[in-house]
């Protein structure tokens, strides 16, 4: 798992990366607000971030959306390993596997959220449509 904190124009926020019990790449999004004091990202590793990691890991299990690790567990030379660290503060904050899967989980819940309004819709039509019946079938029975 790996939690980056960064500066997204207006808010400060951490990304959450991180591989599912699956094996597949996961990605959240979790706005701090104003600049997290130590203590507060202290507390949201200790507090929020599970919650957070369930709560996407059932966002996503609903909608089927994720996409798969290239994961290789093998021992890393210290030398190796410190390099890679260095390279990866240089790096851009945000990966691009993170923002395509969050944009993926987005566009599924903005799909599902469609079809419920949809439903909703429908219903409501045909509540007014039978109402409208009945009051016209209440006006030719008369007095």
């Amino acid at each position: 798992m790996k939690l980056t904190i960064y500066f997204d124009g207006s808010f400060w926020c951490g990304l959450v990366e991180y591989e599912s019990i699956q094996g597949d790449y996961r990605a959240s999004k979790y706005v701090f607000g104003p600049e997290p004091k130590d203590k507060e990202v202290e507390d949201f590793i200790y507090f929020k971030l599970q919650k957070l990691i369930t709560r996407n890991d059932e966002k996503l299990n609903n909608h089927s959306v994720s996409i798969k690790a290239d994961a290789v567990d093998k021992k890393i030379n210290p030398k190796k390993m410190q390099r890679k660290i260095n390279k990866e503060k240089r790096r851009s904050v945000v990966s691009t596997k993170a923002q395509l899967a969050m944009t993926e989980s987005r566009e599924q819940m903005k799909k599902a959220r469609k079809k419920r309004s949809r439903i909703k819709k429908e219903r409501l039509k045909k509540k007014k449509y039978e109402l409208k019946q009945k009051k016209k079938m209440e006006k030719k029975k008369g007095h």
